[in-house]
């Protein structure tokens, strides 16, 4: 099948990406956020150090002696240090940690946590999450498109966005794993709302749950469950009386998810001495001042600059067949909500990466309108011709600026349009 084949191709050259790379060579995995998000379980597992991070932040410093070891420790209340990242991505994390701690035992490789053979398990057990993810979004598009058009979506979500680069260069940041649980979200929505079967609101609710631990702004997916299918007050009303008569599983779906949320909480208490601590000093949202036009066009990070080709989705929006409409209502609340308070981060920017990285989240969702485009674009020759062009065009744009990114050409944090125009054509850096 076309789709299969797609899914094939991003698969390995996801894999020539990241084995090209080969970044755990240079122990350039366990660095920034990923270390915050890492040192829950080489400080718990290891060093036993938690709340003070002394002994890690030695080893990490003997790896990595260009970056602060302590980075992403912050001061707590009782005086000790919490992690300043949320711990969801470490769950994700401990199957690689675990394995990588074996053979290093096994095989007598330094078992410290940071020697290459853990940054190499992290990055390939990060890039497994992201590929599953996309596997899993074939199977939610299959369900409403046909073959074709599940094939060109895959395409320009795998390969013409930035989803490639968290996929691959980037994996061990949380973006491809929001991706995995924005994927099985929807999939849950979908088969819990369809039947409401037990087994599928216990995973909903675990979903959400985890999905919270990971990033706690992306707690905004429970509108996916909330709106999924709210097309008018009539569906509005049967909604409501169904959600009455499965009250039970309701309650179980919220419980669970919180359930799961105040693993965090315990952590604070348990270490910082007190139930909410705010992990994130000197930083801010400012609602009154968005930054929405440079967070979509700026050569900075403006997402429809570097990834035009969700464009397509947001057109999209406005095709969307009788059969996918129930998303409708998701999108019209969650994606302005999205936007607004994504670009509302003081540092909007978010530091070092590709294009918006933050919504790399919402791209399952968005690659339903995406698919409507391309299905709507089917109803010619010469359309689907033109279409299939432009992503076309696309990917050459987003593979060539993702290679960009990866060499340092592109600049991670403070591009402008001068430099953007001068390194466009750029492959390698000029002969001195």
């Amino acid at each position: 099948m076309k789709s299969l084949a797609c899914y094939l191709l991003i698969v390995s050259l996801s894999l020539a990406a990241v084995f090209q790379a080969r970044k755990w060579e240079t122990y350039d995995v366990l660095i920034w956020d990923m270390a915050g998000y890492y040192q829950y379980l080489s400080s718990y597992f290891i060093y036993d150090d938690i709340g003070d991070g002394s002994y890690t932040a030695a080893v990490r410093t003997q790896y990595r002696p260009d970056l602060d070891g302590r980075y992403a420790l912050v001061p707590a209340p009782n005086g000790r240090n919490v992690i300043k990242y949320p711990l969801g991505m470490s769950l994700f994390y401990a199957p690689a940690f675990f394995l990588a701690h074996a053979i290093a035992k096994l095989a007598g490789l330094p078992a410290d946590g940071y020697s290459l053979i853990y940054q190499k398990m992290i990055a390939l057990g990060c890039l497994m999450y992201a590929l599953v993810g996309l596997w899993i979004l074939r199977k939610v598009l299959r369900h409403f498109f046909e073959d074709t058009t599940v094939a060109l979506t895959l395409l320009a979500i795998g390969l013409a966005t930035n989803f490639l680069n968290y996929a691959t260069y980037e994996s061990p940041t949380s973006h491809g794993t929001l991706f995995l649980l924005t994927s099985v979200l929807m999939l849950l929505t979908i088969r819990w709302l369809a039947a409401f079967h037990w087994h599928d609101a216990v995973l909903l609710g675990i979903t959400l749950g985890i999905i919270g631990l990971v990033r706690i702004t992306e707690l905004w997916m429970v509108l996916v469950p909330a709106l999924w299918g709210l097309t008018s007050r009539q569906a509005a009303r049967e909604r409501l009386w169904l959600l009455w008569n499965q009250r039970g599983q309701v309650v179980l779906i919220a419980s669970l998810m919180l359930a799961l949320l105040t693993l965090q909480l315990w952590f604070w208490h348990s270490v910082g001495g007190a139930w909410l601590i705010d992990s994130y000093p000197g930083e801010y949202f400012d609602f009154r001042h968005p930054n929405l036009l440079l967070g979509l066009f700026s050569a900075r990070k403006g997402w429809l600059l570097y990834t035009p080709s969700m464009t397509l989705a947001i057109i999209g929006i406005f095709m969307m067949r009788r059969q996918v409409r129930a998303l409708l209502p998701v999108l019209l609340v969650l994606l302005p909500l999205v936007l607004y308070i994504t670009f509302s981060w003081e540092n909007w920017w978010y530091g070092g990466g590709y294009s918006a990285r933050t919504l790399v989240s919402i791209y399952p969702l968005l690659s339903l309108p995406m698919a409507s485009f391309f299905d709507w674009s089917r109803r010619s020759d010469w359309l689907l011709r033109g279409v299939s062009f432009l992503l076309f065009l696309f990917i050459v744009l987003n593979l060539t600026q993702t290679w960009q990114y990866y060499r340092g050409i592109l600049d991670c944090c403070d591009s402008n349009w001068d430099l953007y125009k001068e390194r466009f054509f750029w492959l390698g850096w000029p002969s001195a």
